[in-house]
């Protein structure tokens, strides 16, 4: 009987390390992860702002899928509400990170059934772009 709680017991601790490496992100999608966290576009005066902020619109209407239906001087709605309609939305989002110190932030979704392996390519060349880095 002993020897039946350490089997099953086995068993499910295998069956958990292989869940967990599964859920594992792939280092190549890491790396690009990290360096689009490590590169997001700040800026620190008006004008900066204002010529990364027109720059995040152009760019925007150049790669979403969707027209920019709603914006503001913080946000730029390029996506879809419709489940239907496939490709890429784009949302830029000019946020706060300390005193006279903004980010501008992209974020972007996949409306696609088959996913979007492009899309973190895409986010670093937003912040590229964006840097005045392409």
């Amino acid at each position: 009987m002993r020897s039946t709680k350490l089997g099953k017991g086995a068993i499910c601790a295998t069956l958990c390390l292989l869940f967990l490496f599964s859920c594992a992100v792939n280092p190549e999608i890491q790396a690009k992860m990290d360096e689009f966290a490590r590169t997001i576009p700040s800026c620190t005066s008006d004008a900066e702002c204002d010529r990364k902020w027109a720059v995040a619109r152009r760019w925007t209407q150049e790669n979403s899928s969707f027209s920019i239906r709603g914006e503001s001087d913080i946000r730029i709605n390029a996506s879809s509400n419709i489940i239907s309609q496939s490709g890429i939305g784009v949302i830029v989002t000019k946020v706060s990170s300390g005193p006279d110190r903004f980010q501008i932030v992209a974020d972007l979704e996949c409306f696609s059934a088959y996913s979007c392996p492009e899309l973190w390519d895409k986010k670093i060349d937003f912040n590229r772009t964006v840097n005045g880095t392409p």
